[in-house]
């Protein structure tokens, strides 16, 4: 049977997708194959820069990195980014400051929709990435952002979705200047990073993620009326007088707290899920939570997934009894039981997390752990 390069009679778009899914390294080494792959590289429209694929023995491996992608951007075509991603392993490696600078410069510079930048030691962004009228997705997990977000300063048009991960900032001003510069921003995550929560204020915000361990936050007010799902994992006190605004569209809620003093009285947390489907909440001073918020909240009709966590119908009978009367249409219900909440329990029995499913004719029910 004659030989068929079926390969090679791919279209470009499908060969760069191909291209995109290998090592940088590996992708560039395709020229060789023939006069068609000789630039098909250069061509690709999707940069996944990871540092780690380059072989850790190897001596100099910062230097060979970045003369590597310097050779890589100068040969490349002046052709329009969509994606660029730079991964750098912060406790094994060192790549120079000025370095990732100039590269993050050339995706700006070639309207990339996608920046990531991961895991480097680099605490001063280039202002333009905040002026960057073409990106669209933004992630950043890296020391600080540097200068750039200022009152005035950010820009940014089309962003839809900004994760952070471990910024340490004491600019006070930070994420409202963020937020204000984003009118499009429709994903918002905020993963352990050190900046000031007081106020989150997004119209157009749909999907809010917040990871903090630190116990020292507070949240006061969150302005988000368009959200649609909502996750707090939090430790402390950093809800303990949260005021939240009504979220009328949200579907969607898990709020988990660890430690802290419990909630004061005038907090208003769960009153701003009116038509919540999906509930979750967890943590140890969950039971504070409902014992402020039950006497003021609404009927949840539309609620039918429930996730009470660290809560039996034993100890905080009254709690589950009231919450689940203000959840006329739930299909199930999932509590977690921990050997310590009950005091006549012996010590050596293992509790597993249970899911119950009501039968709404026969409801209340009776029946919420088993051993």
């Amino acid at each position: 049977m004659a030989h068929v390069d079926r390969i090679s009679s791919l279209t470009d778009d499908l060969l760069h997708r191909i291209l995109s899914l290998v090592d940088i390294q590996e992708a560039v080494q395709t020229c060789i194959l023939s006069k068609r792959w000789q630039r098909l590289w250069a061509d690709m429209d999707s940069l996944d820069l990871c540092l780690p694929d380059f072989k850790p023995q190897s001596r100099n491996i910062e230097r060979r990195f970045t003369r590597f992608i310097n050779a890589l951007l100068s040969r490349r075509n002046d052709s329009e980014l969509r994606v660029f991603r730079l991964f750098c392993e912060e406790t094994c490696f060192n790549v120079s400051h000025r370095s990732i600078t100039a590269w993050v410069l050339y995706a700006i510079g070639h309207k990339a929709k996608v920046i990531e930048i991961d895991g480097c030691l680099y605490r001063s962004l280039p202002r333009d990435i905040f002026t960057c009228a073409s990106l669209e997705d933004l992630c950043l997990r890296i020391s600080g952002l540097g200068g750039g977000v200022v009152a005035g300063g950010v820009n940014l048009p089309q962003l839809k979705k900004l994760h952070l991960g471990g910024i340490i900032s004491r600019n006070r001003a930070i994420l409202r200047n963020l937020l204000s510069g984003c009118p499009a921003l429709e994903d918002l995550s905020l993963d352990v990073c050190s900046i000031d929560l007081r106020v989150i204020s997004s119209p157009q915000l749909k999907h809010l993620s917040i990871f903090s361990m630190l116990d020292t936050a507070r949240i006061e007010s969150i302005r988000t009326p368009n959200l649609v799902s909502l996750s707090l994992r939090l430790r402390g006190d950093v809800l303990h007088a949260a005021k939240l605004e009504k979220m009328p569209f949200l579907l969607n809620a898990i709020i988990s707290v660890d430690g802290g003093t419990g909630f004061d009285e005038n907090c208003s947390i769960l009153a701003a899920f009116p038509n919540v489907r999906s509930l979750e909440l967890r943590g140890n001073i969950m039971k504070d939570l409902l014992r402020v918020e039950l006497p003021k909240c609404p009927i949840f009709f539309n609620l039918t997934k429930l996730h009470l966590s660290e809560l039996c119908r034993l100890c905080h009978g009254d709690l589950v009894d009231c919450m689940l009367a203000h959840s006329p249409n739930l299909e199930k219900l999932q509590l977690c039981k921990y050997p310590w909440c009950c005091q006549f329990l012996n010590s050596y029995q293992t509790f597993t997390s249970v899911t119950i499913r009501l039968n709404l004719q026969k409801w209340p029910c009776d029946f919420f752990f088993v051993s």
